[in-house]
């Protein structure tokens, strides 16, 4: 086992059980007493994960598309040559004409009497925004409250730490003054800043609001991005969930460092600060509760959504302190620089951080340099953990002629300083996305293929139960299947090369979505610093892209969201029953996947889900006045939607992955032994660069145009 291995199944085991549990510390004395909260983790997280089972061989009938003899042949009519001459070679062909969202292009289908096509982009769209929706509830309407109360509980700790405390333990409760101050003011902006902090909260607020890019953090003294403090995601829906993004982006970016090679002072007072803050959790009240408790509330739900913090928590430094000083050490205890020097030495034999979140230059280790901890740490993602090992210093200079998109000029010559998300896909077994890659440049580093073929391995390696052990991992877990070449016995339209590039770009469409839900949470990847209307004929019945693992997967993966949440009170009834009907949905479209690949004939209540598709699918994702009041806007009217994914600080760009309009597909399938043109909708997949001054909102990326070039190698299945 490779020591990176190691590192990626420790972590799973981390995940597993959203975190280990600590041994109850045993407190000392606090300016603020309450009871001692054990630490307490459920057993498993949320929910189970109950997988539904898939039995098919496949033994579609075999067929030849021909135009001339479909049974709709007004449908292929109204393409252009090039794209009829498309959909005759490949069996589909992708028009790119934006609809704003992909019900419609159902609805139209219905409208004019043209068969669907029910595509796992549709699905996985419908998902995303119950997804997003039932995060942006449990926001709203509990976690903004549970911050509101823990920050004033950290901040009147704080207050009272750093009036009874001197010398260097006074220093830290002066920085932890500040920190929770900082959070303070920017979930809550009429709140008092105390004097003795006032002036540095004030640079640093300022510098959040600036957001302009990496500089040196006024209280911390390390450099921090300031450009991620810039509401992105759905965090631009309202002023609630702004200043509730920026809140808990300090609270997951800013760390408590354990070293320091150029100021060890500066850890060593970060250090001591972690101990009180992970004191005053176990002691304090906020809003009439133990401050752990509230502190749960939000980092279980999140961690069931998103996955746990990366870096380390008040779990790791409880169950340190309890080793070294017997329990949490209190103020004076603080002051034996001995007793410190064992605890930061005890604390280093921990897991280190995966992924780098932020400025590091290749004169340091980041292993070294950004372990530490952090109140609400961002989250351990797969996707940002391969990023991260396959740019600069992971993988090493430019070996190639050209310009490829991942290259970035240095210091020290051109690096990989851009991941692609086809990156992702590549690690879990796509041999197109390689290709795809290959053929571009962006794999011509030296080292590439190397760390490759280790993350290769690592993913390949991993149990079922790390890939369902939340969410986040789930829905990656659903995609997987995308991945796979179908050949004999699938749907003739499957089997060319160019419906295994519409796989992909189905992939790398609805994990944009993901990436976009989750991007308050999730821990983003950096680089390191190199320094060195038609008449209507009769209805004709439709077709399910027979993709069943998909549908039994994505029905597990709803099923475990509708039980986990639910049992925790963070769903409302309207959200409860459109994630079982939504459930119930996907069940019955594996159900058709398996009969069609069986050949077999559906039954009339399957066609009419296959016809109605648009309307169920807008009435799913269409929420209550109540309900969309308190979280949608505009941009919500629309699908397209934007978010970046990784830094680099050798250009001051960043990497931004959009969904676009959906556009839509002509399929040629076989229906009860006739060929028949069918309508449905894809995903549009961008990938391009933004300086990292500008990262690009929802309603920017609406607004812009031109939109960027969509990836050249689509060009095998969408034509103009």
């Amino acid at each position: 086992m490779t020591k990176r291995t190691g590192l990626l199944l420790a972590l799973a085991a981390t995940l597993l059980s959203a975190c280990a549990p600590a041994p109850t510390p045993t407190p000392g004395p606090t300016a603020t007493p309450a009871p001692p909260q054990p630490i307490v983790v459920r057993p498993g997280g949320f929910a189970a994960y109950v997988p539904v089972p898939v039995d098919v061989t496949p033994a579609a009938p075999a067929y030849t598309p021909d135009l001339d003899i479909v049974a709709n042949p007004d449908v292929p009519a109204r393409l252009n040559p090039a794209q009829q001459a498309t959909l005759e070679a490949n069996g589909f062909v992708v028009v790119p004409q934006g609809y704003g969202q992909i019900y419609a292009i159902y609805q139209q289908a219905d409208e004019t009497g043209i068969p669907a096509f029910v595509t796992t982009d549709a699905v996985l769209h419908s998902f995303h925004i119950l997804y997003d929706y039932a995060l942006r509830l449990a926001e709203i309407e509990h976690f903004i409250a549970d911050l509101e109360a823990l920050n004033a509980a950290m901040l009147k700790a704080a207050e009272a730490d750093y009036a009874s405390t001197g010398g260097p333990v006074q220093e830290a409760a002066r920085q932890n003054l500040a920190f929770f101050a900082v959070a303070t003011k920017l979930l809550t902006p009429q709140a008092d800043v105390p004097a003795p902090v006032r002036d540095v909260v004030q640079k640093e607020l300022a510098l959040i609001e600036a957001h302009e890019g990496i500089t040196f953090s006024p209280i911390f003294g390390y450099r921090e991005d300031y450009s991620q403090y810039v509401p992105r995601g759905h965090y631009t829906r309202n002023e609630d969930f702004e200043r509730y993004f920026r809140a808990m982006m300090w609270y997951g970016r800013m760390a408590f460092h354990l070293t320091n090679p150029d100021d060890p002072e500066a850890a060593r007072r970060e250090t001591r600060g972690a101990l009180l803050i992970v004191r005053t959790l176990y002691n304090t009240q906020a809003g009439g509760e133990p401050a752990l408790d509230v502190w749960e509330r939000i980092y279980e739900p999140t961690a069931f959504f998103v996955g746990t913090a990366d870096d380390l928590t008040v779990y790791d430094y409880a169950a340190v302190a309890q080793r070294v000083y017997g329990g949490l050490p209190d103020p004076a205890t603080l002051a034996d620089e001995a007793k410190l020097d064992e605890f930061i030495a005890a604390v280093r034999q921990l897991r280190p951080p995966a992924i780098v979140g932020g400025y590091v230059t290749d004169q340091e280790k980041p292993e070294e340099v950004t372990m530490g901890f952090r109140f609400m740490g961002q989250r351990f993602i797969p996707d940002s953990y391969i990023f991260q090992q396959l740019v600069y210093d992971k993988v090493k200079g430019y070996r190639g002629s050209g310009q490829p998109f991942t290259m970035s000029p240095s210091e020290v010559g051109p690096i990989r300083g851009f991941p692609r998300g086809l990156d992702v896909p590549a690690v879990l077994g796509s041999e197109r996305a390689l290709e795809i890659l290959t053929a571009d440049g962006d794999t011509d580093y030296e080292g590439y293929a190397e760390q490759l073929a280790k993350l290769q391995a690592e993913f390949a390696n991993l149990p079922e139960e790390q890939w369902t052990a939340n969410l986040y991992w789930n829905w990656l877990h659903t995609l997987r299947p995308l991945l796979e070449v179908k050949g004999e016995g699938y749907p003739t339209f499957m089997q060319s090369s160019a419906w295994t590039d519409k796989d992909l770009h189905t992939w790398l469409g609805s994990w944009t979505e993901l990436r976009h839900d989750t991007i308050l949470y999730a821990k983003q990847s950096y680089a390191i610093k190199a320094t060195s209307a038609m008449p209507e004929p009769k209805p004709v019945r439709g077709y399910v892209e027979p993709q069943p693992e998909v549908y039994a997967r994505l029905a597990a993966l709803t099923a475990q969201m509708q039980a986990g949440l639910g049992d925790r009170g963070l769903l409302n009834d309207e959200m409860a029953g459109k994630l079982e009907r939504v459930e119930q949905l996907l069940l019955t479209l594996k159900t058709i996947s398996e009969k069609e690949l069986q050949g077999e004939g559906l039954t009339d209540d399957e066609y009419a889900t296959i016809r109605f598709i648009g309307d169920t699918l807008e009435d799913l994702t269409t929420f209550s006045e109540e309900v969309e009041g308190k979280i949608t806007s505009q941009a919500d009217e629309r699908m397209a939607l934007i978010a970046d994914v990784h830094t680099d600080p050798n250009t001051n760009q960043v990497l931004e992955e959009g969904v676009g309009d959906a556009f839509p597909i002509y399929v040629v399938v076989l229906v009860e032994g006739r060929q028949v043109v069918t309508l449905g909708g894809v995903f549009s997949y961008y990938e391009f660069k933004q300086p990292i001054g500008d990262r690009l909102t929802d309603e920017a990326w609406q607004a812009m145009s031109p939109r960027p070039n969509r990836p050249a190698w689509t060009e095998s299945f969408i034509v103009e």
